[in-house]
């Protein structure tokens, strides 16, 4: 039924147009539309692309504003790494002209007229981007400035909010990454006759830092993981929400499969994306890889995964990909978190926005996801998720606790170390309503 209202919704949001989102802006926003398109030269398609801004306030009189903004090729070149720079995501200390600032930003400005809350979709490489961190000649970030919500479609600002029939979370975090095959079958086996009171028969599935990758070895353990799940089960309850919490042994992938459209889901791990063709599954290279493989989460037992060791039929190897998230049950879950590194990133397809864990879990229900975009410190994501959910549940929305939240770690980074590091809290965005 509720896959059925999903379904119904989305059809109504294709008939949306942009006078529909007008009407919905208050005095105070704006809707961006960022459009990489590829030049039609009279007879085809060209390699040659281009980026634009369509803009719309309360106040646009005939049709959105459109803003262009130049070859994709150059804006993709200095701009990009410009960002990555000040973002501290490179260790490239030469300035690049021009600023991201200049490239993509300061040509909305006019447009935009001193409005605060900024509803925007990106498209091309602004998928991989965290606006907020991009600083303004001033040297104040963006997210000082401005109120940034980031949607899949400007259409999403006329999406309804769908109401939890009860406030449920479910946390999965800082598994065991090299729990042995014996003890991960007792376990999957213990898990579902709990809750069928049967044999399952189980599908086979298709440092401080929060990241990983299928080249190396061992993933580290998460003990930071595991007190952010304690943190955030304690404020949770704190408010009478029902959680249940799995770590350690007990953070499979077969327990994050199971779940049935919790209020929250909360993950807590190492995540992944493969830029290059590389097969998420064994580590095998291939020439024609699905995208929604090349990304995902480890858990419990993804050790022997990430050692080439092959996966038993009747379990599930520990690695959930963008692919297998897709199919999860999220139907009523107003969101997800994804407390690990790089599970905003994916394929960017021009005009499809991004194939990765993002679009997955959109596409399982799930209303919104918090996630980030590069690897963060396991010390300031426990800080800041415990910021995000006290702020959260004691009234803010959560686009705005989220804001809250990083504007608070910035000020605790800048105490903590002498200066401004953006990536070690501006790394985490929040997609949807």
């Amino acid at each position: 039924m509720r896959r059925s209202s999903a379904l119904a919704e989305n059809k109504k949001l294709t008939q949306i147009t942009w006078h529909d989102v007008q009407k919905a802006l208050g005095k105070d926003e704006a809707a961006v539309e960022f459009v990489r398109f590829r030049i039609y030269d009279g007879k085809r398609l060209t390699e040659t692309a281009d980026y634009v801004a369509l803009i719309l306030t309360s106040e646009t009189p005939t049709a959105p504003t459109l803003v262009k903004l130049g070859d994709a090729k150059a804006l993709e070149g200095a701009p990009i790494e410009d960002y990555r720079r000040r973002a501290g995501l490179s260790e490239d200390l030469a300035v690049s002209q021009p600023s991201f600032y200049e490239a993509f930003w300061k040509p909305l400005e006019s447009t935009l007229n001193g409005k605060q809350r900024i509803y925007i979709s990106p498209d091309g490489v602004l998928n991989q981007v965290a606006l907020g961190v991009v600083p303004a000649p001033d040297g104040r970030p963006l997210i000082e400035k401005y109120d940034l919500w980031l949607v899949s479609s400007t259409k999403d600002i006329l999406r309804e909010r769908r109401t939890s029939a009860a406030d449920t979370a479910v946390l999965v975090g800082a598994p065991q990454f090299d729990l042995d095959e014996a003890k991960q079958r007792d376990l999957a086996q213990s898990l579902y006759k709990k809750e069928t009171g049967a044999q399952p028969v189980l599908a086979a599935s298709t440092s401080g830092l929060r990241s990983g990758d299928l080249q190396r070895g061992g993933l580290t353990p998460l003990p930071g993981a595991k007190l952010e799940l304690q943190q955030v089960s304690s404020l949770l309850s704190e408010h009478h929400w029902q959680v249940e919490v799995y770590s350690g042994e007990d953070a499979l992938e077969e327990t994050v499969k199971r779940v049935q459209g919790p209020r929250v889901l909360h993950v807590a791990t190492h995540g992944f994306f493969l830029s290059d063709e590389e097969r998420v599954k064994g580590g095998h290279p291939t020439g024609a890889e699905d995208p929604m493989l090349r990304s995902g989460l480890f858990f419990a037992g993804a050790d022997r995964a990430k050692s080439g060791v092959p996966s038993s039929p009747d379990l599930d190897d520990g690695v959930l990909t963008a692919y297998e998230a897709s199919g999860l049950n999220l139907q009523g879950t107003e969101l997800v978190v994804l407390s690990a590194c790089q599970t905003g990133q994916g394929e960017v397809k021009n005009g499809e926005g991004v194939f990765g864990l993002r679009r997955a879990l959109q596409e399982a229900g799930a209303e919104s996801v918090l996630m980030s975009l590069w690897a963060v410190q396991d010390r300031e994501t426990r800080e800041l998720m415990t910021l995000f959910y006290d702020k959260w549940l004691s009234g803010m929305d959560k686009h705005a606790a989220l804001r809250a939240a990083q504007l608070e770690m910035r000020r605790r980074v800048k105490t903590r170390y002498g200066h401004d590091l953006p990536n070690y809290w501006g790394g985490f965005v929040l997609v949807g309503r």
